[in-house]
């Protein structure tokens, strides 16, 4: 991936010290109605493997399994995972797992993914670490597989994280090995309503 790319936000000490505000503590909305709308459904892989990458308390994970959809939630924190492991002990009969793995450096399934969820990840990245995260996508990301951004938070403050993102920035990181299939305004946690977008990507 070219230069080592260092995480400068200590994760595992928020997980052990449970300093996770972040956590909405269920799916986004916005997800769910991604998952269940009769227009957008079809766009999804039903069949393959998946990715959740800073899957945090693993709802999305959760909720993207299937029966013919393995999911995998991927987290930098050691603690995060394994209080996921304890908390889903019966998740290989769902057909999803957690791993602990630094996303610019784990090894995909040789096939690569079908589908990867990316929320409150790449906003939780120090921007320099952003060419390194889409350029990662289109390595794990199978041809014609699908990678759904719920973009946020889209607004111009200062610092992070979570930094501040725009429609831009993820065209920019992305267009080139990906097609916009999808975009809409998304109706998602309500702290959260106005600073989101979700989007389907395509893998060319």
């Amino acid at each position: 991936m070219g230069e080592e790319l260092k995480q400068d936000i200590d994760w595992e000490s928020k997980w052990q010290t449970g300093n996770t505000q972040w956590d909405a503590g269920k799916p986004s909305p916005a997800l769910i109605d991604l998952v269940e709308n009769e227009e957008t459904k079809k766009l999804i892989p039903e069949h393959g493997q998946g990715l959740v990458p800073g899957c945090g308390s693993g709802y999305d994970v959760v909720f993207l399994a299937s029966k013919d959809r393995h999911m995998t939630g991927m987290d930098f924190s050691q603690t995060c995972v394994d209080k996921l492991v304890k908390d889903h002990p019966d998740a290989s009969a769902h057909n999803y797992d957690f791993i602990c793995a630094d996303f610019y450096k784990f090894k995909a399934p040789e096939e690569g993914y079908v589908l990867a969820y990316d929320y409150t990840f790449l906003c939780a990245m120090e921007p320099y670490m952003r060419p390194a995260w889409a350029q990662k996508y289109a390595e794990i990301i199978q041809k014609d597989g699908i990678l759904i951004t719920l973009m946020y938070p889209l607004d111009n403050h200062e610092g992070g994280p979570p930094f501040a993102l725009n429609e831009q920035v993820y065209s920019e990181l992305l267009s080139a090995h990906f097609d916009l299939v999808f975009i809409k305004d998304a109706v998602g946690h309500p702290s959260r309503i106005g600073k989101e977008k979700i989007a389907i990507w395509k893998r060319k």
